[in-house]
């Protein structure tokens, strides 16, 4: 299965995705006005993925801004790929998170708000800019 890479553009996130490490990453703003075409893709991608997945599989995701609609195709993606613990496979999702000096983190309250929904636990990490 070939890796899938999307370079992140001002309005759509950066993808890397692995099969043969199990490592998927997405990081940067998700805001296109295109946003199914380009979720399209990526799904497409992770359904061919989960019907042969490495044994361990890791998602780390750097948030910095994903509107509604991204959030949507976002928890949706988290959720399918906490599915392959049914299967005896590992699941970690890291979620990376900015410090923020008032204490206003939308990508953290985002992230814990996708972990509930997808009821899998995340591993969350602060990072600085």
């Amino acid at each position: 299965m070939e890796q899938l890479i999307i370079k992140g553009t001002e309005k759509t996130p950066e993808i890397n995705f692995d099969s043969k490490s199990g490592k998927l990453y997405i990081g940067g703003r998700s805001y296109s006005s295109d946003t199914s075409d380009f979720y399209k893709i990526i799904n497409d991608w992770l359904n061919n993925y989960i019907k042969n997945p490495n044994e361990s599989t890791i998602l780390e995701v750097h948030v910095d801004y994903f509107h509604s609609v991204s959030v949507k195709y976002l928890t949706s993606m988290v959720k399918k790929i906490a599915l392959l613990t049914d299967s005896g496979k590992s699941v970690k999702i890291v979620w990376f998170h900015l410090a923020d000096e008032n204490d206003e983190d939308e990508a953290y309250e985002l992230g814990k708000s996708i972990e509930a929904e997808s009821k899998v636990k995340f591993d969350y990490v602060e990072s600085v800019k």
